[in-house]
């Protein structure tokens, strides 16, 4: 990390958060604990999270800096109605963006997708302590077809563990062996319509979209997804925003390369209707 990045993460935690200096002194390892409760603010936003600050684990104080100061998520408030929300968080980690948009919006129904152990217990208590009540923890993988996979566990990233061998041999990992459910499954057992998808599972992505019927997809309002290689067959990611295309959204925001945001509507469902 370059000093200019390492200095305007510090600015954010004095700006946004309780207690920066010990968050520094447990980033450098300096304090050990394997579980810190992070208060912090963005406007009007207050938010207690429950995570791991170890130095092995930075990924976890990377996604709430993220979510809840950065805002990453922002650009699809528009697109989504003044009522209450129904939505689909698939990845859900630490709960961070179903609790950032129940501040930012009105959230009726949330359904919070995630398989690796140690973050779905963190997701549970999160949700419950920032008065998400109306959030459902599911600890299974989502994917286009039903499945059991085994996932590595990474201990510098726990959010970034997905469903598919990083071998190129094709070696089965090692890890936990997790659920996978196909959308179209859980869709079928889960009746209404949605106003968001959320997307953030480490390459699923691809196979959730390809194997997911239109008429499926067209249960949703908007789509949102971080965007990563596609694990599978292999094709560029510049091509993930004609995959959304070709089952009936409009692209509103896609910056075409990996770890980056596509925003998607529904052409028939305009924002507000």
């Amino acid at each position: 990390m370059n000093i200019t990045n390492a200095l305007r993460i510090f600015r954010q935690l004095r700006q946004h958060f309780e207690n920066p200096y010990l968050i520094a002194l447990l980033r450098l390892g300096l304090v050990k604990l394997e579980y810190f409760p992070y208060t912090l603010h963005k406007g009007k936003n207050s938010y207690v999270m429950l995570a791991r600050p170890a130095t092995t684990a930075l990924a976890d104080l990377f996604v709430l800096r993220e979510v809840l100061v950065e805002e990453t998520y922002r650009e699809v408030l528009p697109l989504l109605p003044q009522k209450g929300l129904r939505v689909v968080d698939i990845g859900a980690n630490l709960g961070s963006f179903t609790i950032w948009l129940s501040q930012a919006a009105k959230v009726e129904e949330a359904f919070c997708f995630e398989p690796e152990p140690g973050s779905f217990q963190l997701l549970g208590f999160n949700l419950a302590r920032n008065g998400c009540g109306f959030a459902h923890a599911l600890d299974m993988a989502v994917g286009g077809q039903s499945r059991t996979a085994s996932i590595s566990l990474k201990q510098d990233s726990p959010g970034g563990t997905n469903i598919y061998s990083p071998s190129p041999g094709g070696e089965r990992p090692r890890g936990s062996a997790i659920r996978v459910v196909a959308l179209s499954e859980w869709l079928g057992q889960t009746p209404g319509t949605f106003d968001l998808l959320k997307m953030d599972c480490e390459g699923s992505e691809w196979e959730i979209v390809r194997q997911t019927s239109r008429s499926d997809l067209a249960r949703f309002r908007a789509v949102i997804a971080e965007v990563h290689a596609d694990p599978e067959e292999g094709q560029p990611v510049e091509q993930f925003g004609a995959l959304l295309e070709a089952v009936g959204f409009r692209t509103v925001r896609w910056d075409r390369k990996a770890f980056s945001l596509y925003i998607g509507a529904r052409d028939s469902r305009a924002a507000g209707s």
